[in-house]
This record gives C-alpha cells, sequence and structure tokens, in this order.
C-alpha cells in the first residue's frame, strides 16, 4: 500500500468516527505515519495564542 491509500483510509476513519474538520498538513517532526490531533476552541483558534495559553500581551 502506497502513501496515498495510507492518507485516505485515515481520512476515511476520520469521517466514519464523526470528524467534521480535516486539516491536513506534512511535517517533518512527526514519524511517518503517525497523526496529531488539534481540538478546536473555536473558527480561528487552533494554535493561536489564546488556544495555546501564550498571550504575549498578559500581565503576569
Amino acid at each position: 500500500m502506497d502513501s496515498r491509500d495510507d492518507i485516505m483510509k485515515m481520512l476515511d476513519h476520520m469521517i466514519e468516527a464523526g470528524v467534521s474538520r480535516i486539516k491536513v498538513e506534512v511535517s517533518e517532526e512527526i514519524e511517518g505515519g503517525k497523526t496529531k490531533k488539534a481540538y478546536h476552541h473555536g473558527r480561528c483558534d487552533v494554535g493561536s495564542p489564546f488556544a495555546t495559553g501564550q498571550l504575549f500581551d498578559l500581565e503576569e
């Protein structure tokens, strides 16, 4: 099975599990064949300073 088939299988499983939003990114930091999920805190929050707790203007 090649990587295209693996990707299609992964996406099919996510859709069957009820995942409604899927964003696929390629990363050299994650081992081949592994996946990472990011939970959405709103429409545009994934990875934002608000979602990660790394606010630049947060007073200590």
